[in-house]
């Protein structure tokens, strides 16, 4: 996984994790809760079926939620 910057309305985070292509499920994004607790806040609050535009390294995408990894505390996050 390489560090990655992501800006989600006004939230900016700049230590998610974009995963590797080969991995398995397509692209992922994960968002570390510490980088900002209120985003996690408010992703724990939305729909699982909500598309949330965001800037990922500079590219205009849409997430997706897919799970809160309570291991790591951090928020997976469905790339299209």
């Amino acid at each position: 996984m390489g560090k990655s910057s992501i800006r989600i309305g006004s939230y900016e985070i700049d230590d998610a994790h974009l995963s590797t292509p080969e991995a398995k499920g397509g692209d992922k994004v994960h968002i570390p809760c510490k980088s900002d607790p209120d985003l996690c806040m408010q992703l724990d609050a939305w729909d699982d079926h909500t598309s949330v535009p965001a800037v990922v390294d500079g590219r205009h995408s849409v997430l997706y939620k897919e799970k809160y990894d309570k291991q790591k505390d951090e928020w997976i996050m469905r790339l299209e």
